[in-house]
């Protein structure tokens, strides 16, 4: 990630599981899990989710040292 704050994505990006294409965020958005909705909005190459959605599931590795 580059640090950019990208600001939450809009709700009408929003596409039922089996209709994402390619790179569409896949963070499931809806409480009911036989109409799974996910946020549909754009993501980085690589990534599954959009960047919003990644801060949230993203952590980081702690370092020793």
């Amino acid at each position: 990630m580059d640090g950019s704050a990208a600001g939450e994505p809009d709700p009408s990006h929003r596409t039922k599981l089996l209709k994402l294409g390619t790179r569409q965020c896949r963070y499931i958005v809806s409480d009911n899990p036989h109409s799974a909705v996910c946020c549909g909005a754009p993501t980085r190459e690589g990534s599954s989710w959009c960047d919003w959605h990644r801060r949230l599931v993203y952590v980081p590795a702690h370092r020793k040292g």
